[in-house]
């Protein structure tokens, strides 16, 4: 007896039974499904800078509604008496919604201290509105957007990296570390941050050029942007590209800054009008941490002594005491990263050339970008200093912690600190986050915190 073998049919052969375009119905679906496996991997940091900027809104309603008689009204402090989107508007936030509305003026002094890059993209986000979004919403929806792609970037780039405990712990210490509150208000350090991400996520991937066009908007954005520039061409070099590729690369990356020289040349009739401008903010450049030891001896007359410190013609405002202590501990902090990311790169040498950490459970490279890009950013905020309100004769280091709070690696850097030990994570975090809360209710209540 003969025994008849029936062919297995596949769901690849055709089904006389449907109809032509029964194939093409089943691609949604599928579409659907790699949009939900794409969502699972991005769902954890959308949610936590979401609820950082969600919680962030409702704590700055509560603060100006309860403490509505507390605020100091330094000049340009308190600009709008909004409870919500304006409870932001404080500070540098009024320059930059300025320029993208109205361009540099002549007549406003200090304006081209502030980088196009971010007031475009904010003058974009209101075009694209076809007006109907006033321009400080726009700038705070730029914001929003930077800082949640930001940590999006970040968590893939660090669990890619170090496994999903670093990335989740880089992601959480980003959001609320305690100078957050600028990447949550109408300034440039949102945006500044997700290049910085991207840049560090495209070199990992060896997409040099790509690279170098983004970092080429980041120099219009912040001059901090020459950190990303000289990371991308010490890359490209240990890459073994050659010395035309290491030149292309620096060249395009600096593109930004260089279009931004050559209209300050033909409006103001000076190229480094950015750099001479600083002297109308008190700022100027000196040795690492000279900022610092000033500081500290500032702040010892105003622990033991009345009146105004020595050179001084007035007492300050009571909070800028500690506004420094926060930018000194941020300026330190800072470094001992720095340290601990560089003793990553050159402890274990890989015979390939890549530098490596062993990290118990999770082993993967620490790229060099990582510690120069830090490196950069930190030398630069400790060379920088600033002669304070009513003292003459004395430096601090104000306004570093902002600077700081964008160089992304740090964040990677205290994950793999901390990544063991359950009394540090929830000192880091406990710590981030208590700071976080109080130097925002000082930032909306219009004091001075940056």
């Amino acid at each position: 007896m003969q025994t008849e073998v029936q062919e297995p049919v596949t769901l690849a052969e055709p089904d006389a039974d449907r109809g032509p375009g029964a194939d093409q119905a089943l691609q949604p679906a599928s579409g659907v499904v790699a949009l939900r496996r794409r969502w699972a991997g991005i769902s954890i940091p959308f949610w936590i800078a979401t609820s950082r900027i969600a919680l962030g809104l409702i704590f700055a309603h509560l603060v100006i509604v309860l403490f509505p008689q507390s605020r100091q009204h330094f000049p340009g402090g308190t600009l709008n008496n909004g409870t919500w989107v304006g409870a932001f508007d404080r500070w540098d936030s009024a320059y930059y919604v300025d320029i993208a509305q109205h361009g540099y003026s002549v007549h406003a002094a200090g304006q081209t201290a502030f980088f196009p890059g971010y007031p475009l993209m904010v003058t974009l986000a209101h075009g694209l509105s076809l007006g109907l979004l006033p321009y400080l919403q726009s700038a705070t929806l730029v914001a929003w957007s930077a800082f949640t792609a930001a940590a999006v970037l970040l968590y893939r780039l660090a669990t890619k990296l170090f496994g999903p405990r670093v990335g989740l712990l880089a992601t959480l210490l980003f959001c609320w570390f305690p100078a957050s509150l600028f990447l949550m208000s109408p300034y440039s350090e949102s945006l500044f941050a997700l290049e910085i991400v991207a840049v560090l996520t495209l070199l990992e991937r060896k997409q040099f050029l790509a690279a170098a066009l983004v970092a080429g908007f980041a120099s219009a954005t912040s001059p901090e942007s020459i950190a990303l520039t000289l990371a991308l061409m010490v890359a490209v070099a240990l890459a073994g590209k050659g010395v035309r590729w290491v030149v292309g690369c620096g060249a395009i990356s600096g593109i930004g800054v260089f279009a931004y020289m050559m209209y300050l040349w033909a409006r103001f009739g000076q190229p480094f009008e950015f750099v001479t401008v600083q002297k109308f903010w008190k700022r100027s450049e000196h040795f690492p941490f000279v900022g610092l030891y000033r500081n500290v001896l500032a702040l010892r007359h105003y622990l033991v002594g009345p009146g105004p410190p020595l050179g001084g013609t007035s007492p300050t405002f009571t909070n800028i005491r500690w506004v420094w202590l926060w930018d000194d501990g941020a300026l330190v902090l800072g470094t001992i990263l720095l340290i601990s990311l560089v003793y990553g790169c050159v402890a274990r040498w890989r015979p390939s050339g890549e530098p490596a950490i062993t990290t118990g459970i999770e082993t993967g490279p620490i790229p060099v970008s990582f510690a120069v890009v830090t490196f950069v950013i930190v030398l630069l905020a400790a060379c920088t200093t600033i002669s304070p309100y009513a003292l003459a004769s004395y430096a601090s280091s104000e306004g570093e912690a902002r600077f700081i709070s964008v160089a992304v690696p740090l964040y990677i850097g205290a994950a793999l600190l901390v990544r063991r030990s359950a009394a540090l994570i929830s000192l880091f975090l406990g710590g981030s986050i208590i700071l976080a809360l109080l130097f925002q209710a000082m930032y909306n209540l219009g004091l001075w915190v940056t």
